[in-house]
């Protein structure tokens, strides 16, 4: 006789990816879309896990509104494809017994990878330099007049050096950059001398000095607006801003009075509040400004390891065993 198979909540974009062994063997999936508010009550009190992303409607209902999860007796885990958690109400699931996981750092690499790869587009102004390449008249005007800035010798400063941050300074520093950097707890001497970084105590001190900033900040409630009008307003003309981290570290609103104004030398966003941004949104149309929609995270090769660990994670779980990266239950929250 066949057993019974577990039924697990997933997003429509991702079923045919994990329609396969060896989840079609122990779960029905059910899935859901950008459009889906409810879920039909046939299904909501067979829920046994939640498999999902970051942002859908529904994802942010089930893992966050408790009046949601009440309909969910029998949810026993919830697993989120990425590492942050600012998404995740940790007290309410805890408090519910519900077991949570992320796919860990796994990422770190490649969106620190996409972090140094817009600070070199903002210093060599790529974003003008493909539009100026559409005809000889502005090509030449081009050459002759925006050359950008040299990476050798200027001061990258990296706010947050945890896995991300410390990978964007390996790069830095192969390009002979100087690092700054500010972060809740200073890492070891020997971090410190792989990378020539020297530390700030605080941001308003790395901000001042730098050419350019990266975020590389989890998102909490400490670092929400991290960057406001007053943080913009330390920083150099020519200096630019990389965010690769969340859109609420950064006043948005702040951001734009401060390009519009020349207070600043540009922006490079990956993320950004909301997402994606509406069409006619001033950021999408600044020369200076470039937007990307919060891919960092993501490569081919990047993606199939984290829906493994997903995989992983997700069967573990459901089956009352260890799961690898597991979010741990802390008291203070």
């Amino acid at each position: 006789m066949a057993s019974t198979k577990y039924n697990v909540l997933i997003e429509k974009r991702l079923l045919t990816t994990f329609a396969q062994n060896p989840l079609k063997e122990t779960c029905k999936l059910i899935p859901f879309d950008d459009n889906t508010q409810e879920i039909d009550h046939q299904y909501a009190e067979k829920i046994d896990g939640i498999l999902g992303v970051i942002g859908l409607p529904l994802v942010t209902k089930c893992i966050r509104e408790e009046s949601f999860l009440n309909k969910m007796p029998n949810v026993k885990v919830v697993i989120s494809l990425g590492a942050g958690t600012d998404h995740l109400n940790l007290p309410l699931l805890w408090k519910k017994g519900i077991r949570i996981a992320t796919t860990g750092k796994i990422n770190s690499g490649v969106t620190a990878e996409l972090g140094f790869m817009l600070l070199m587009a903002l210093a060599r102004n790529l974003k003008q330099a493909m539009v100026a390449a559409a005809s000889p008249e502005t090509c030449l005007t081009f050459r002759q007049h925006s050359f950008g800035v040299r990476l050798l010798g200027s001061t990258l400063g990296i706010i947050g050096l945890g896995s991300v941050g410390y990978f964007v300074a390996e790069k830095a520093a192969a390009f002979k950059m100087n690092i700054l950097y500010h972060n809740r707890t200073r890492r070891s001497q020997e971090d410190e001398n792989k990378v020539q970084a020297k530390y700030c105590e605080t941001i308003e001190k790395l901000l001042s000095q730098s050419d350019f900033v990266m975020l590389c900040v989890p998102l909490t409630d400490h670092t929400k607006y991290l960057i406001g009008a007053k943080e913009l307003k330390l920083m150099k003309p020519s200096t630019v801003l990389i965010n690769i981290s969340r859109g609420d570290v950064v006043d948005q609103d702040a951001l734009v009075k401060a390009l519009q104004a020349g207070a600043i030398g540009g922006a490079a966003l990956d993320v950004t509040t909301p997402e994606p941004l509406p069409a006619d949104h001033p950021l999408l149309h600044m020369p200076n400004v470039i937007v990307t929609p919060h891919y960092a995270g993501g490569t081919k090769e990047v993606v199939q390891e984290i829906n493994s660990i997903a995989v992983n994670n997700l069967l573990a779980g459901l089956k009352g065993k260890p799961m690898p990266q597991e979010l741990k239950y802390l008291s203070h929250l």
